[in-house]
Parts: C-alpha cells; structure tokens; sequence
C-alpha cells in the first residue's frame, strides 16, 4: 500500500508489479499511515515554508493464484486487487521572520486515491495484466496576501491529480520472470485565488520493464518506468484576467529495485526508488513566494528529483493473520523555473528544499526526510485452501 499513501501524488506508483508476496485465495489488509512532506526556500533572514499532513485509512481486498511449481519470481499467475486509501490533510505555510509584506496561509484538504490491478494467465508460462491508479490531492486555504498574521485575505483552492493507466504481459521461467508495459498517465494540477485562475493537465504515453528473480529466501528485482509529452494549460491572473491557453512539456520518470527475505513467519522488504517529474504547475505545498509569483502572471516549470527508501516487516500472528509494519523515508530537490507570459520581466528560478516535518530529533538527524509511516493487519479470507 505504500504508493497510495504517500503526501506526494506525483511520486513513483507501484501499478503492475508487486513487492511482498501475496497469499493465494483471497484476502483483504486494513491498517493506518501518517505522512508528511514540505517545500521551502530560503530568503533573506528566514524561509518560506509549506507542508502538508495527510492521515490514512486504507483498505485492499483481492485474490491470487501462483503459478505452478518454481515458475516465477512470487507474481501469481492469476490475480485481481482493489485498494482504496482515503485521508484528511492540514496545510501550513509560512514566511519568517515576520513581516506585513508575508504571506501565510493555513488550510486543510482530502487524498482520495485507488487503484486496482487485473491478472490473467496466458498458458502456464505467460500473463496479461492491467491496472489502474488515481491519486488525488485536494485542499483549501485561508490565505493572507501581506498584512497582519491571521488575518483573512482570501480563500485558495489546490488539487493535484495522477492517473496511471497500465497493460502489459509477464513471461516466467524457473525463478525468474520479466514483464513489459504500455502506460498512459494523465498528471492535473491547479491553484485559484480571487487574483488567480490556472488549471493544467492532458493525457502523455510511456512504457514500463520489470524483472524479478528468486533464489531460496530471497526474491530481488529491479523496474523502470517512463511517460513523457506536452500537456494542456490554462492561466489567468488579475487585473485583466487575459485568458493564456499553450501546451507544456511534462515527463515523470522513475527507476526501482528491491529485496525481499522470507523465513518462516517473516518477510523483510527493502526497496531503493530514483523518481523525477517535469510538470508546467507546483503538485504540491505552494510557497507564499509562488503564490504571489502566478498572482502576477509568472508561469511555472517545475522539476523534481527525489530518493525514497522503503522498508516493510510482515509477521504472521496466526496463519491467517499478519501484521506489517512500513517506514517511507524521502529526500529530494526541486527547481521552479518562472517565466513572464509577457515578456517583459526577466526569468527566475527557485531553489526549493523538499522533506519533512516530522518533529525534531531522530527526524532531524536523519535530515529531516518526507516520512512516511504505518501498520496494517493482512487476513486471509478463505483459510480451507
């Protein structure tokens, strides 16, 4: 469940693999995870900073049928999944020290995200797979536009959305298996003020490899996956509210391997994820300096480079029972690129510092990564096979 219950909508999605093993038959996991990721930048004196605080609930159900004898690196041969993980969210950005030229805002939002994944053998060597991801961001802030702390200026409306469309096919040997895929990924993302319309967002194509090996205890593998293309963008600003329609470069890419250890009643899982994405919006946390940046007709282009690092324990309580435990740790950069739409300013660029804010000591002298944290129950449902 880790990549639908991650703060950040445009980070890597697992969509056809699979990390830990699943059971065969059916069976459904329920558990909890907080999350927490920020933007900032320095300024003179101070920062200005952005964070979002999603809390999930999530929820899956599926069955599953292995492929006969050591075919395979764990993937079933047959299989369909649902996964549903919902969360409230609180955002908090700030710009220190405090002037009556900041802008603060305070605000909460709602992650709505599902995904759903389809298996169908081909022979006994050979499966079709689809699946399906969204992942949605969507919040509004109570927002003051210089002048006295906490005191409303205006009202901003922020969503952020991710679509993963995936079909591919898996071949399996003896303890190894390689699987190919076509993706269409639809990334969305808009902020509105009473000053500000923007809204961006189409339809770009790509393509995904994975291969898995398994040897006694162990299963490693490593996947990659890419979507690249332009996408649609609107934009409006005040005083005019001139209407600006163009379309923008977006790519999202990224590169993962893995480990899993299996003894007895435990799974130990490791994973190691590069993730990048281009996008002509900010997905996510928007500093006061951006805000006021759109207001006045800058156009973004936004690059993010993040490394994640994933680890799970499972433990079977009974045989029909385990519980995990997951821990997400991210660290990564961004450059925001602002054009004028007219011309007439010259460009600017953002540095901005991506992590978290997950209190202070141990999560400071990890450096203060997005985090990532949960525990769940796994149930097998029909315990006579």
């Amino acid at each position: 469940m880790g990549d639908l219950v991650s703060a950040c909508v445009f980070c890597a999605g697992l969509l056809l693999g699979m990390d830990a093993p699943v059971w065969s038959g059916v069976s459904a996991d329920v558990g909890v995870s907080y999350a927490t990721a920020a933007r900032s930048i320095r300024t003179e004196g101070g920062h200005d900073l952005s964070d979002v605080t999603p809390k999930f609930l999530f929820v899956s159900a599926g069955g599953a049928r292995p492929p006969r004898g050591d075919l395979g690196a764990g993937t079933p041969e047959a299989e369909w999944r649902l996964r549903i993980a919902l969360a409230p969210s609180h955002d908090e950005q700030e710009q220190t020290p405090f002037s009556t030229q900041n802008t603060t805002a305070t605000g909460t939002g709602r992650y709505e995200n599902f995904g759903i994944l389809l298996r169908q053998p081909l022979g006994s060597r050979d499966s079709i797979e689809a699946g399906g991801n969204r992942r949605t961001h969507k919040g509004t802030d109570l927002v003051d536009l210089g002048g006295e702390r906490f005191v409303l200026g205006e009202e901003r409306t922020l969503s952020a959305e991710r679509i993963d469309l995936g079909l591919g096919w898996r071949h399996r040997w003896d303890g190894l298996e390689a699987a190919v895929s076509v993706r269409y990924v639809k990334p969305s993302g808009s902020i509105n003020t009473q000053n500000l319309f923007t809204l961006a967002g189409s339809g770009i194509w790509g393509g995904g490899v994975e291969l898995r090996a398994r040897r006694g205890c162990w299963t490693i593998w490593g996947s990659g996956e890419l979507a690249s293309g332009s996408i649609a963008v609107h934009e409006e600003n005040a005083p005019d509210f001139r209407s600006r329609v163009f379309s923008a470069p977006a790519r999202v890419e990224a590169y993962r391997v893995g480990g899993v250890y299996s003894s007895g009643k435990t799974d130990a899982l490791a994973t190691l994820t590069w993730d990048r994405s281009r996008l002509p919006f900010v997905s996510l946390a928007p500093l006061g300096t951006e805000t006021v940046a759109f207001e006045e007709g800058l156009h973004p282009d936004s690059t993010t480079r993040q490394f994640f690092g994933e680890a799970t324990l499972r433990y079977a309580l009974r045989p029909a029972v385990r519980v995990r435990a997951f821990l997400r740790l991210g660290y990564g950069d961004e450059t925001v690129v602002l054009t004028d739409s007219a011309g007439a300013r010259p460009t600017q660029r953002l540095d901005v510092d991506r992590s978290g804010v997950f209190g202070s000591g141990l999560s400071r002298a990890l450096g203060s990564p997005q985090v990532t944290l949960g525990l769940g129950l796994d149930f097998k449902l029909d315990t006579a096979k």
